[in-house]
């Protein structure tokens, strides 16, 4: 385990509730967490894993909800994925979510147990989930009718302007919530999460405000959220944003040195035109896109 030494485990105290300190204190005293040792065909996982063992719990919960949405996830996915979403939200506090993914994980795999080496007050919040589940007739997992987020992205925005998105849901189950908006400017630091409003029917809008649009580009993508906080669709996702172009004021947006990092895809020169390869989030996985920019007149 990376987290080892007193002074982390301090500035987590301030900050965390008892229950997140007692995960921190499980990482810090070298306790593992159990698995099922089965190859996981999910690459997000790993991603996630990692940041869960840096203490990066943020992080590694925007990670879990995009490797849940994302399509062909194994059981051996699925359980890892609801196991990691159940510790991660308990370690920031979020009960009532924790309790929603660990009765997930026992709609999927009734036999799972935490295991010795988790922390006795985690055993004992997984112990009251079951008993509460159990009580419940032991559910399964439901297999609902999919829900679809369709959203148009805007191809560029003027620097340090506000820019207004819209996103219509298709849920012919009432499943969602919430509909929430991830932004950030770049690629740098973790995402900003703030909900949308419901403007009709099922449209709903959100700004990303102006102070997080500069150059080169904004990332950003939607996510439905079900009652119990977990998330069953997304437009976009952690690993592989929507981006919107922002050039600086005067100037070519393909003149912005770390454009051409943040995009992340391929260049290609072809007749007086920059062809790039993108990768575009979408609901359930991924899509390969092209971008084109005309040099000259």
């Amino acid at each position: 385990m990376r987290l080892g030494c007193a002074p982390s485990v301090r500035v987590l105290v301030r900050c965390w509730s008892a229950i997140g300190l007692a995960l921190a204190l499980a990482l810090a005293t070298g306790l593992a967490l159990p698995s099922y040792g089965e190859a996981q065909s999910n690459p997000l996982i790993e991603r996630g894993v990692g940041e869960f063992e840096d203490v990066r719990f943020e992080e590694a919960l925007q990670t879990f909800s995009a490797a849940l949405v994302r399509s062909g996830n194994t059981t051996t996915d699925l359980t890892t994925i609801y196991r990691y979403l159940a510790l991660t939200y308990l370690a920031l506090g979020r009960q009532e979510e924790a309790t929603g993914a660990y009765r997930s994980l026992l709609g999927i795999r009734p036999d799972y147990e935490p295991g010795s080496d988790v922390s006795p007050r985690f055993r004992e919040f997984f112990a009251a989930v079951r008993t509460t589940w159990e009580a419940d007739g032991r559910p399964g997992l439901p297999a609902p009718a999919p829900v679809s987020i369709a959203h148009r992205s805007p191809p560029q925005a003027d620097r340090g302007t506000e820019v207004e998105l819209e996103a219509t849901l298709e849920d012919p189950d009432h499943r969602v919530a919430s509909l929430v908006l991830a932004y950030r400017q770049g690629t740098n630091a973790v995402f900003t999460r703030i909900d949308c409003n419901l403007a009709a029917n099922s449209t709903y809008v959100a700004t990303i405000p102006a102070d997080a649009v500069a150059p080169p580009l904004v990332e950003y993508y939607f996510e439905a959220i079900d009652a119990t906080g977990l998330p069953v669709a997304s437009r976009g996702d952690v690993a592989a944003p929507l981006r919107i172009a922002v050039p600086a004021p005067g100037g070519d947006i393909a003149e912005e040195p770390g454009f051409w990092v943040a995009i992340g895809g391929g260049v290609l020169l072809v007749a007086g035109a920059i062809i790039l390869g993108v990768v575009l989030g979408s609901q359930g996985g991924t899509q390969e896109g092209t971008l084109v920019f005309t040099i000259g007149d």
